[in-house]
């Protein structure tokens, strides 16, 4: 699939009017871990939906916003093994039931978590998705790894998201779930959504209207490389 950006009719002036101000940028993270202490390497394992997976890159083994963080990161020394295990159209559940199954054989030293939408579109109930949570969450930091989790993007105003049940106050209330979650475990969150506004101020989506584009993975990973340099302390 070709990334593409995508203006239709009525969206070229799509604005963020009503959704209220976003975070300011991340700081850099002044948290420690994330490489075997033995060896120096990071194995990263990546979980979540199609945002993970890199769905909308012209190629998801190098295109999603994993790969090119680890990209980033082997070029400032580090020896980086990826698992992606992110999969078009899972809910949190699915990651427990498909994803969490990986860490076992993996044995990640640092693993990324980002959920949601797909929630949201098959009307999980906001009780049901924060029990999921606690349980990726659990089953994450229980492996000893260092967990860094990102919230939703802003789908629900790309040209396909209202089709999917997406709404600003939804994707709110199922952030506010994960935000909750994240403090009571103790976990890193790397909030983008100062980010994710821009992108979807300038219809960054390809042409299924729903997806970002490979250059917003990029700029993705870009932002997590600055705000984690290098997770093996090179």
């Amino acid at each position: 699939m070709i990334a593409l950006f995508v203006f239709l009719p009525g969206c070229e002036k799509a604005s963020s009017s009503g959704l209220g101000p976003p975070p300011a940028a991340p700081a850099v993270s002044s948290a420690d871990g994330g490489a075997d202490p033995q060896t120096g390497e990071v194995r990263y394992l990546a979980l979540g939906d199609s945002l993970t997976q890199g769905v909308g890159a012209p190629d998801l083994d190098t295109g999603s916003f994993p790969a090119l963080v680890s990209e980033r990161w082997r070029k400032k020394g580090c020896k980086v093994e990826l698992r992606n295990v992110g999969a078009s159209g899972n809910t949190a559940s699915q990651v427990i039931s498909d994803q969490l199954p990986a860490i076992a054989e993996f044995k990640p030293t640092f693993i990324t978590f980002q959920s949601g939408a797909n929630d949201i579109a098959n009307s999980v109930t906001p009780d049901a998705y924060r029990k999921d949570v606690r349980t990726v969450l659990d089953a994450a930091k229980g492996s000893g790894a260092r967990v860094v989790v990102f919230l939703q993007n802003e789908w629900f105003r790309a040209p396909a998201g209202p089709g999917f049940g997406g709404t600003a106050e939804k994707r709110d209330a199922y952030d506010a779930i994960m935000i909750e979650e994240v403090k009571a475990k103790g976990v890193e969150l790397l909030d983008l959504r100062l980010l994710y506004r821009q992108q979807a101020d300038k219809n960054a989506w390809i042409d299924d209207g729903i997806h970002p584009t490979a250059e917003a993975y990029d700029a993705w990973a870009a932002e997590i490389a600055r705000v984690i340099p290098s997770p093996c302390g090179k």
